[in-house]
């Protein structure tokens, strides 16, 4: 491997200090998280979607490490995304022709981004991690399922995994510099509800967050995450050749958030084989660009496997795809879809009739329903009784309001102030 592969990456041990540019002034919350963890000699792994800061973050983290007067040498970092070589030459050049040293002699810190692209990742690092305890790796992907699943299987023990999702709606307001009272939601619905449509087209993307121009943030959304993922991030994972199977699929699922997954028929309509279908839902899943979740079923232990529900993992991709998006029949189906990212959930429910999102912890259980149009609380009040239980939440498109019926409290707020309060009013109840 040539020097200048790994020059081109490390200008610090040089210059003493990262480029300003690629640094960005905002950290987000889980920089200040692994400061803790920089000391522990686990390996750190930050997964998360295309363009969520991956990258920036791990910039900022070699800032520190550069402020605390770590020697610059001492730190390396290498994109698998941009360039794709054996670990070992990787290693074995920075040794040889940068350290000058043996590296087992040296505490280093060792960088490696998108390292899903690199080849038996997860067994080269775990060699390196048991023969020298002065290495300390920090390392991203842009996969969730595969990832996560090699690290558990092959570093037990040895790593510690991080999520970076999309910038929080809290994040993008402290962004732009926005401060609200949370104590006196109602009063800034007028200023924050424009704000919250803007964060729903932008996703949460770092990179576009003061973008005015609807086309540019479509483009960008389009080129540096959708269509990087269909055709080069998946294809070069697992082989894909029908790369329209993969758009149509996607396609699908953002015009239709909240669909229920039925393989038969996609699989008639698409005049595709059943198992490519299914396979190709894995694909996007792991890819972190969608969500998929099971119908809840009482006294069961697991969820039905049956009627599963698909949502689309950002609400961006949405934007960029449905000509609809700003029509009050889809926004209804986008604000759904944003609650489900927004609680992590796992289940809904659906007997005779249908609760958006349900929640459980244990033994405890809430239902949250998603009203952006009328207001109906028979579903969340029949769920309630089945289930013998005394609280509900119903996000609304812009209704603060709170209601007892039968000794059974509903909270009914507007998403946007649920986003911003979610911790308060989800710890209460689980």
């Amino acid at each position: 491997m040539e020097v200048e592969k790994l020059n081109k990456f490390n200008e610090w041990w040089t210059t003493k200090k990262v480029k300003p540019i690629l640094l960005k002034p905002y950290k987000r919350l889980l920089f200040f998280k692994i400061q803790n963890y920089m000391k522990n000699r686990q390996i750190l792994l930050i997964m998360g979607l295309r363009r969520v800061g991956k990258t920036t973050l791990m910039y900022q983290l070699i800032q520190q490490l550069l402020d605390k007067e770590i020697k610059s040498i001492k730190i390396i970092y290498f994109s698998f995304d941009e360039e794709i070589v054996e670990f070992d030459d990787l290693i074995k050049t920075y040794e040889e022709k940068v350290l000058l040293k043996k590296i087992e002699n040296e505490k280093i810190y060792v960088f490696l981004d998108e390292i899903q692209k690199c080849k038996n990742w997860q067994n080269k690092i775990k060699i390196y991690y048991d023969l020298y305890p002065n290495i300390k790796f920090i390392i991203s992907g842009s996969a969730s399922v595969q990832i996560n699943k090699k690290a558990k299987e092959s570093l037990a023990g040895r790593i510690f995994d991080f999520l970076l999702e999309p910038l929080t709606f809290k994040e993008f307001l402290e962004w732009k510099n926005v401060k609200v009272d949370i104590k006196k939601l109602e009063l800034f619905q007028r200023k924050i509800k424009p704000l919250f449509y803007d964060y729903l087209r932008k996703g949460g993307f770092p990179e576009i967050v003061d973008e005015e121009d609807d086309e540019k943030v479509k483009n960008y959304v389009k080129n540096n995450v959708i269509e990087r993922i269909i055709y080069r991030d998946l294809p070069e994972e697992f082989g894909i050749r029908d790369h329209e199977l993969l758009k149509t699929l996607i396609e699908m699922i953002a015009t239709q958030p909240g669909m229920i997954v039925n393989y038969d028929a996609l699989s008639r309509n698409l005049k595709k084989n059943k198992k490519t279908i299914i396979n190709y839902f894995f694909y996007l899943e792991y890819a972190m660009l969608i969500k998929i979740i099971a119908n809840y079923r009482k006294g069961f232990l697991v969820s039905s496997r049956k009627m599963r529900k698909v949502y689309i993992a950002n609400t961006a991709i949405s934007f960029v795809l449905a000509e609809s998006f700003y029509s009050s029949s889809f926004l209804e189906k986008i604000a759904e879809n944003f609650a489900v990212i927004e609680t992590n959930a796992k289940n809904y429910y659906r007997n005779k009739y249908e609760v958006d999102i349900i929640l459980k912890s244990g033994k405890k259980i809430i239902p949250i329903e998603v009203k952006y149009g009328k207001i109906e609380l028979n579903s969340t009040l029949k769920f309630l009784s089945e289930f013998n239980l005394k609280r509900a939440i119903i996000l609304t498109k812009e209704v603060f309001d709170k209601k007892t019926v039968n000794k059974r409290k509903i909270l009914l707020i507007p998403l946007w102030a649920f986003s911003l309060t979610k911790e308060k009013y989800i710890k209460k109840d689980l």
